[in-house]
């Protein structure tokens, strides 16, 4: 008979497209650059919006639009910044929200493992209310880009973390992500348990698992609350 898991499990998760669709946070940003449109400029905030929509789905340059459709010069730097560094609204899914706190109860350590701007990464954690489940000191944003996933820099920085909190505890580590080209290959390389949560077609960055075994995850999930059963 197999024996439960006696070990502290540590959950560490990817940020966008995992705990939350990044597509939200797209959408967020673009209202509020149309407000500023609005406010600059006289435009409806409402048809700016729109149209930014379209072009994003044709893969068109969104803000060079903008500027060329309704005849008008502003910095482009300006549109990047309010995306960049507005405090979004964004949201976690009901079963996200269920999946937190199901692993909370059951005593694992929660944590997240993210590239991107600092100010950006954690006005998105603010907006989403992670502080609820997971402790400032275990969130780790790559911002240098010598350090984005797949580097093994901030899976080293993790463990090293938790093994202080932790001393004389047996550890067993899991990554949750997204994305094969960069989330799986050095949490597989240190032991750790990995798990995929598949596209429900609202992805940014399209999913491919065309690569080589150890890019790839242990575990796929369709669902956000399937993740309970693997862990718990």
């Amino acid at each position: 008979m197999t024996m439960p898991c006696m070990c502290k499990k540590v959950v560490v998760f990817d940020l966008d497209d995992t705990l939350y669709k990044e597509i939200d946070f797209l959408k967020s940003g673009y209202r509020k650059v149309a407000e500023l449109v609005e406010k600059r400029y006289g435009i409806d905030a409402w048809e700016t919006y729109d149209q930014m929509i379209k072009w994003y789905h044709r893969s068109e340059n969104v803000f060079a639009n903008l500027n060329e459709k309704y005849g008008i010069d502003n910095p482009i730097s300006d549109y990047l910044n309010v995306y960049r560094y507005h405090h979004p609204t964004i949201s976690l899914s009901q079963g996200v929200n269920e999946t937190l706190d199901a692993l909370k109860e059951a005593g694992c350590e929660l944590a997240i493992i993210t590239d991107g701007r600092e100010i950006t990464q954690k006005q998105k954690i603010e907006a989403l209310g992670l502080v609820k489940w997971i402790p400032q000191e275990l969130v780790f944003i790559n911002e240098d880009k010598k350090y984005f996933k797949p580097n093994h820099w901030s899976f080293d920085r993790m463990m090293l973390k938790c093994y202080e909190r932790y001393p004389n505890v047996e550890l067993k580590f899991y990554y949750v992500g997204d994305n094969p080209e960069k989330d799986f290959l050095a949490p597989n390389e240190l032991g750790w348990e990995t798990v995929c949560l598949e596209d429900d077609g609202r992805n940014i960055h399209q999913q491919s698992f065309e690569m080589v075994e150890k890019y790839l995850s242990r575990y796929y999930i369709k669902n956000f609350v399937e993740l309970i059963d693997i862990i718990r």
